[in-house]
């Protein structure tokens, strides 16, 4: 009696294990799967486990694919893996079977919903810089809020640049030319609705020019005549915009544009300080320096000659910005040099003449007096 149970128990003990068996037949663990959605730019992780049959298990594609820039791996006996770095969004189906140590199989389908992009990189371009300017531009992302760190992960930024980790390239270019270069953004979300890791990246072509100068179109100013001048830049982009730094001589205005008006009322050498910036944000302090000259006046206060003999006589004018134009009614046998004010002849006669002389500058100011002749 004792020997027939224990078959009894025997035959239940096999037969249990032989449905047991059939329940859980070779198949992946998920027998209608779901994988979470892949998204550009995303780090993916999507785990596939599989169960029964013997081990080692295989996964492999059959038919169809995994979104771009994703892949299949094994990762241990019984378990895979896709994973990587979607960069295509749209939906994707792939058929997957599941193969074990004698080579049998069960396959399901697996299909990608990928998303379109939801943190990327939105600074598109970087403006110039130039040589001895300082430089400062921030990168910066759009998308889900994150905590996002930069780095330069291909190229070289142009020499005295350097990037840090919140996206802020800055320094002082040191030399001219034209670097390209790659930024990476990795973007750990602080959304909970959207966990995860995002990457994305952007090339960019830093040109920086030659060192950003300023000059005065003229330096020379004069008294008491309306200045016409403008403060002039090179070596950066077009157009500049100006602002003065510190006080102007007296009764000056620096407009935007450069350009510098008014009426000086004192003489002597002044230094215009002034904060130029160009179109692609580059700026520098520079220091100008202009002359005010006195305004223009005549010093010779008389002349004279002998009859018969020549006479070779140079007007005198203070203050004033060369060059200088003269002109005069002189006696017949007498002519003036209008650039250089020289009074050359010979008078034949004694006697004495008022003589009118006049000089005008370079600014258009003008002079003017009456002389006393005396030929003698």
């Amino acid at each position: 009696m004792g020997f027939r149970f224990v078959r009894l128990c025997v035959l239940f003990a096999v037969a249990a294990a032989a449905f047991a068996g059939a329940a859980r037949a070779l198949d992946f663990d998920d027998e209608d799967p779901e994988p979470p959605h892949p998204e550009v730019g995303l780090v993916y992780h999507y785990e596939i486990g599989t169960h029964a049959g013997c081990l080692p298990h295989h996964v492999i594609i059959t038919s169809g694919q995994l979104p771009p820039g994703l892949k299949l791996s094994q990762m241990n006996d019984h378990t895979a893996l896709v994973d990587g770095i979607a960069t295509e969004a749209g939906t994707f189906s792939a058929w997957m079977a599941v193969k074990d140590c004698e080579n049998k199989s069960a396959e399901a389908l697996f299909t990608f919903e990928s998303w379109a992009r939801r943190w990327g990189i939105a600074t598109d371009s970087l403006p110039a810089g130039a040589v001895g300017s300082s430089y400062s531009v921030k990168i910066v992302g759009q998308g889900i809020q994150s905590n996002v760190t930069y780095a330069v992960t291909s190229g070289a930024l142009p020499a005295g640049l350097t990037l840090s980790g919140d996206g802020t390239i800055s320094g002082t270019p040191n030399a001219p030319g034209s670097s390209t270069f790659t930024v990476t953004g990795t973007a750990q979300s602080v959304d909970p609705a959207a966990p995860g890791t995002r990457i994305d990246a952007h090339q960019y072509t830093l040109i920086v020019g030659g060192s950003l100068t300023a000059s005065l179109s003229s330096r020379f100013a004069e008294v008491g005549v309306r200045l016409r001048t403008a403060l002039l830049a090179t070596g950066g982009t077009a157009p500049y915009a100006w602002r003065a730094n510190g006080a102007l001589p007296a009764n000056l205005q620096l407009e935007g544009n450069g350009t510098l008006s008014g009426v000086p009322r004192r003489a002597g050498t002044y230094t215009l300080a002034a904060h130029v910036t160009d179109a692609a944000g580059t700026a520098r302090d520079v220091q100008l320096a202009l002359v005010v000259r006195p305004h223009i006046a005549i010093a010779t206060r008389a002349l004279s000659a002998t009859a018969g003999h020549a006479v070779r006589v140079k007007l005198v004018a203070r203050g004033g910005v060369a060059p200088l134009r003269w002109s005069a009614r002189l006696p017949r046998a007498l002519k003036l040099d209008a650039a250089t004010g020289t009074i050359t002849g010979v008078p034949t006669k004694a006697g004495t003449d008022r003589v009118i002389v006049r000089v005008r500058d370079s600014l258009g100011a003008v002079s003017a007096t009456s002389l006393l002749l005396t030929v003698r």
